[in-house]
């Protein structure tokens, strides 16, 4: 018997290989995590802690705005409760069909004029480090529309295993073509669960407000706990600005940049 997710919702996950659950937060936990983003967002650039990757928003390529947080769990007490939390390490643990256990976190802020995300899968990036499945969750912390770029998904492609890609890792541009986009609009509030197979993209935020989300991915926990791993490698190869030498090129960074807009 599962203890969080109904029949109905074990199967749609099963058929699509994304799920979502509507409304998932009560509305002080919905203040409380647009606080804590907000306190994210706010922190300096810091050497050693959160890493911080910017973009040059639509139109202005010299231009400098956030983009994302990553590897701030161990700076952040409430996020690292809930998102390792009994509750949402047992949802995930259903839809793994085992134990579940976090690979990384991230807060993707697509502030107005963040670009889109090109199409691709995680699994050729995430496969790299030993796991061989995962599953992210996305929290929307704003609504997510097509104005200001909701994800954009192939429900029931998963199983079709990784698609034939770029150099960049990005779904090749005459498969991702080929496929039948849906876009997946969210509520504040609202849960997102999509494996590591499904192709994905999102657009252009087009409108004058932030859309912030959480983009949690978690590993069986029968492959290995990895996250430690993952930011040593990741802050060695695609380190935050503040971190970075000024006469190295970091925008071919492999795995650590598939589809992103992330300078």
């Amino acid at each position: 018997m599962n203890n969080y997710l109904s029949e109905e919702q074990l199967d749609v996950w099963q058929q699509d290989g994304c799920l979502k659950v509507g409304d998932y937060f009560t509305e002080s936990q919905k203040k409380e995590l647009l606080a804590w983003v907000v306190d994210m967002q706010a922190r300096p650039e810091s050497a050693g802690k959160w890493m911080k990757y910017f973009e040059a928003p639509v139109g202005e390529p010299d231009g400098r705005q956030l983009c994302r947080v990553e590897n701030f769990l161990q700076f952040h007490a409430g996020f690292d409760a809930l998102l390792r939390g009994e509750r949402l390490i047992g949802i995930l643990s259903e839809l793994m069909g085992e134990p579940a256990v976090l690979f990384k976190e991230k807060i993707n802020f697509k502030l107005p004029g963040g670009n889109g995300f090109l199409p691709h899968q995680d699994a050729p990036a995430f496969n790299s480090f030993g796991p061989t499945y995962h599953i992210t969750m996305m929290v929307s912390i704003d609504p997510c529309n097509k104005e200001n770029g909701c994800l954009e998904m192939v429900p029931g492609h998963h199983r079709q295993g990784i698609l034939p890609t770029a150099a960049d890792a990005t779904i090749d541009p005459d498969i991702a073509e080929s496929l039948s986009w849906e876009l997946l609009p969210t509520e504040i509030g609202d849960i997102v669960f999509f494996d590591s197979y499904i192709p994905h993209r999102s657009g252009p935020n087009r409108t004058k407000q932030p859309r912030r989300a959480l983009y949690i991915t978690y590993n069986r926990a029968s492959e290995g706990s990895y996250r430690e791993s993952y930011y040593r490698c990741k802050r060695d190869i695609f380190p935050p600005d503040i971190e970075r030498d000024p006469k190295k090129d970091y925008r071919d960074s492999g795995v650590f940049n598939v589809g992103n807009p992330i300078k």
